[in-house]
């Protein structure tokens, strides 16, 4: 048996030190009893926000702010990054503590969301009760592999001074990504200053409209893979044109990605997939992002489940404006969409909806299209369409979702635009084949 696997298994056999759990349990209680009373003065703010004029709820969340410049100096830390106050949500630091045992030095901050706006019925104590155990669960793994380090160094001859000398430290952290009006982006990092090899990343991207955590699919579409693959090699090439180095696929580098890719939504609202160190570049690149900027790379809506056409899309869908783009040049991505002309294509499917009219419906639908009812799914042509008729199509939750549903207010973003109420019930449209068009019906 080889040294390392020798080392494997003393690592597998170790018992986690009886001081640690300790640590960590008193940590937790220590959090949790400090957000028993975050809970407390949030409610008494928000008794008072009711009974106060719209000047003094303005106050309130400034003094919140402050408060929680003065009790977390990683918030305050963060707090420059901060877009406005006026968000639903934002990631500030639960608890962080650091601590030393036997040379090997234990830093870690631990991330929690916290909802600003507390009536858009998204909760967010099972994310943040991952993201605890996760962050606890690599402090804990990591000073294991650590302690397994410097018994078997100490065995082969070092000495405790020398060992002194390895400055071994552990870090648990993160870094917010965005904190926008739609999503809530941010990476959780865990390192080990003596091994890249157990180096963690974990990604969180939550949509604030429906609280569940989005995927590349929910964002470009049922063919996101090609589009994603097509756009890297495309950057790749560009970016060793400019003398940047990549592995071949031959020497372990990009040949495509995996179902799991890691990737944040910047403040574009647009998803970066991110390689790992020494994943497909030389280390000394670090990291390695791709944004996928729309167009042909990528523009469909988070419930598309394809980027089909169909001829009726044009003029006679009336979706053009004074201010929008004509239709002979088209759209190129939606960030191309001015919100005039989103806010008279959205008025078209409400006034579809509220008419029960199906076949209205269908002219301003570009297939095959998502239809989130059971046994439907990807409906190909505007015939299949037709056939599910208009009793089963509008039913009760989604024609009141969308006779409820603001469309004043469209933000633009890779994702399209959203018809709700902010339920899970929803038509969504954006651009295909340069104009607007439905891409995909939940329920």
């Amino acid at each position: 048996m080889g040294k390392l696997d020798t080392m494997k298994e003393r690592y597998d056999q170790i018992t986690i030190p009886e001081e640690l759990n300790f640590r960590i349990q008193q940590e937790i209680q220590k959090s949790r009893k400090q957000q028993e009373e975050k809970n407390r003065a949030g409610r008494i703010r928000r008794r008072r926000r009711i009974i106060h004029s719209a000047e003094a709820a303005a106050a309130a969340i400034c003094i919140l702010f402050t408060i929680a410049l003065n009790t977390s100096q990683a918030f305050a830390k963060e707090a420059g990054a901060f877009p406005v106050i006026g968000g639903l949500a934002r990631v500030l630091t639960f608890r962080s503590y650091d601590t030393q045992k036997d040379d090997i030095a234990v830093s870690v901050e631990i991330p929690t969301i916290e909802m600003i706006t507390e009536d858009t019925g998204v909760t967010v104590e099972g994310i943040n009760q991952e993201i605890l155990a996760s962050c606890e669960q690599y402090a804990q793994e990591a000073l294991l592999r650590a302690e397994e380090y410097r018994t078997a160094y100490l065995e082969t001859g070092g000495t405790l001074e020398e060992w002194a000398q390895h400055n071994i430290k552990i870090t648990v952290g993160y870094e917010i990504k965005q904190q926008g009006s739609d999503y809530l982006s941010f990476v959780v990092r865990g390192t080990e200053s003596w091994t890249t090899a157990y180096s963690e990343s974990r990604y969180y991207n939550m949509d604030l409209r429906t609280g569940k955590m989005v995927t590349l699919k929910e964002m470009l579409g049922s063919d996101y893979v090609e589009l994603v693959n097509e756009s890297i090699r495309g950057q790749i090439a560009e970016r060793q044109k400019a003398g940047e180095v990549f592995f071949s696929p031959e020497e372990g580098g990009f040949a495509g990605i995996s179902e799991d890719v890691k990737f944040y939504i910047n403040e574009n609202n647009r998803p970066v997939i991110v390689f790992e160190k020494y994943e497909i570049a030389p280390g000394s690149s670090g990291e390695i992002e791709f944004e996928m900027t729309g167009g042909k790379q990528g523009s469909t809506s988070s419930a598309s489940e394809g980027n089909g056409q169909d001829s009726a899309l044009g003029k006679e869908k009336g979706v053009e404006t004074e201010e929008a783009a004509p239709a002979s040049e088209g759209y190129e991505d939606n960030f191309a969409v001015d919100s005039k002309a989103a806010k008279e294509f959205a008025g078209k499917v409400k006034e579809a909806v509220a008419q029960k009219d199906l076949a209205a419906l269908a002219e301003l639908t570009a297939f095959p299209v998502y239809v989130g009812l059971p046994d439907v799914g990807s409906v190909e042509s505007k015939e299949d369409f037709l056939q599910l008729g208009a009793e089963v199509v509008f039913t009760d939750e989604l024609l009141e979702s969308i006779k409820n549903a603001d469309i004043d207010n469209f933000q633009p973003c890779m994702a399209g635009f959203s018809i709700s109420d902010g339920g899970t019930e929803n038509i969504n449209f954006g651009v295909a084949d340069g104009v607007l068009a439905v891409n995909g019906i939940n329920y």
